[in-house]
């Protein structure tokens, strides 16, 4: 067989029916796993290993896998939380949803009176959330208007969006 599959990796892409397969969102590149087992009736469960609080039930196992994937793939990714800047400062509050009709993750600043945003992946939602608190600085301290923080919060939050 040309370029076939090789034997390692068979078993996450080739395979439909083994348990545990691997996926690959394509616009975001999100990787994730997911499990599918028959039931005693015929049936199928499936869950997320990244997100173990998502079972799916179905007749089938492509469905139940598909429902689950898609259910792991509407709410925000974790990891995306602990590695942009946004998160690593305790001096600024980022509510994060995504919104089915616009097929995005939305963004809302707590302390700038839910002021909003919003990305195809949520780490675009952040960068475009981190663009936002600087424009809204910059914007204030131009139009010298007093911004609602503390001056240690304020420079915290010129620190986390990359104000100098």
């Amino acid at each position: 067989m040309k370029n076939s599959v090789p034997q390692h990796t068979r078993h996450a892409f080739g395979c439909p029916d083994l348990p545990l397969k691997t996926k690959i969102e394509r616009k975001t590149a999100r990787r994730f796993q997911i499990v599918s087992l028959p039931q005693k009736d015929g049936s199928y469960v499936a869950s997320v290993v990244e997100a173990p609080q998502i079972v799916v039930y179905n007749r089938s196992r492509r469905v139940a896998e598909d429902k689950a994937a898609q259910e792991f793939l509407e709410n925000p990714d974790l990891q995306t939380y602990t590695r942009h800047p946004l998160s690593t400062t305790k001096a600024v509050t980022i509510d994060m949803e995504y919104d089915e009709d616009r097929e995005s993750f939305v963004t809302y600043v707590r302390e700038l009176h839910g002021i909003s945003t919003f990305g195809e992946t949520e780490s675009m939602a952040l960068d475009k959330t981190a663009e936002m608190i600087r424009g809204y600085i910059r914007s204030m301290e131009a139009n010298r208007k007093k911004i609602p923080l503390t001056l240690p919060k304020l420079v915290e939050w010129k620190r986390a969006v990359g104000i100098h």
